[in-house]
């Protein structure tokens, strides 16, 4: 009788822990209450690299090309007077600032010099904004007005013993609109006293004074939690100067949350972005992300954990939330 009993209690003792398990999992796993996660550190991020930049002298606010080594290419029709002019005013940009400039083929080239015996008319989309040379290809980061192309034109023959009209024409190339003062390079109407501005060299060398990285920031996160299952959507751009990859990361407490990889069918312990040229904004939706419990209250998004992209910031990556 005693070894019954002893057994019965046994069995009991087992279904009611069987019982405890089985409420436990059927409780974490049950949708609960639909939850609004909100944002407790701030993502918001209007710090321009070395301070801000008087836009004043720009077409577009913090204009620069990616690097401050600068491609270009003259055209075969430029005879050797304005084929020497266009060398002469890259000399002096480096002579006078931080950058640097150096021939590449055609098509490859981020500054074209064109030559003609004719005025050239002014192009769709911002091409030649100043009428004979202007950057065409912009794309705004919020951080820079990036550019990537820019063509100059030299139909007008430089009478002056200094190299003025290619000058200024490559002045608007990288950005640089014309100014009120007649003693300077940038005056509509050229002559041969002009000078090139003290304040314009040192615009120039405070642009390009940061390096040409990239920039991933969290820009955005929208996020609910019901029981034990996640819903986001999360907004990655990169507001640097360069294109780049990375892995989103996401945790739920201390946990990492996995994700199904497409390619492959398996769990992967990130999101990854793929590349995101300059200007690109990724966007990820999730629904019914599982986290390790019900009880997790902090959601933690990481944009390259690991640190393994230099970046022009590296402390505008992390966003937490909280219900």
């Amino acid at each position: 009788m005693k070894r019954a009993s002893t057994g019965g209690w046994l069995i009991l003792f087992i279904l009611i822990v069987v019982l405890v398990i089985s409420l436990y999992l059927l409780y974490q796993n049950i949708p609960g209450e639909l939850q609004d996660l909100k944002i407790i550190n701030n993502i918001e991020n209007d710090r321009i690299p070395g301070g801000n930049y008087s836009s004043s002298q720009q077409f577009y606010s913090n204009m620069r090309f990616p690097d401050k080594e600068i491609s270009y290419h003259i055209s075969s029709e430029c005879d050797d007077s304005r084929n020497f002019d266009a060398l002469n005013a890259f000399s002096i940009l480096e002579e006078e600032t931080i950058l640097s400039f150096y021939p590449k083929p055609k098509n490859e080239a981020e500054i074209m010099v064109l030559c003609s015996d004719v005025a050239p008319e002014p192009e769709e989309e911002g091409h030649f904004i100043a009428g004979e040379g202007g950057p065409s290809e912009i794309i705004n980061t919020s951080l820079y007005s990036v550019i990537f192309s820019g063509k100059m034109s030299l139909f007008r023959e430089d009478k002056c013993e200094e190299t003025k009209v290619a000058l200024h024409e490559l002045l608007h190339v990288l950005g640089f609109e014309h100014n009120n003062n007649p003693n300077s390079i940038l005056y509509p109407t050229l002559n041969c006293n002009q000078k090139f501005d003290e304040e314009i060299i040192e615009e120039i060398n405070r642009l390009y004074a940061q390096e040409g990285l990239p920039d991933l920031k969290i820009i955005e996160v929208d996020a609910t939690k019901a029981g034990r299952y996640l819903n986001f959507e999360v907004k990655v751009v990169n507001q640097g100067l360069k294109a780049t990859g990375g892995k989103l990361t996401v945790y739920g407490g201390d946990d990492i949350i996995e994700f199904r990889d497409p390619e492959t069918n398996e769990d992967i312990p990130y999101l990854d972005l793929g590349l995101v040229e300059v200007g690109t904004t990724k966007i990820f939706t999730v629904q019914n992300a599982k986290l390790s419990s019900r009880g997790v209250d902090v959601i933690t998004f990481i944009v390259d954990e690991e640190n393994n992209i230099k970046e022009i910031f590296e402390d505008n990556n992390r966003v937490e939330l909280t219900i």
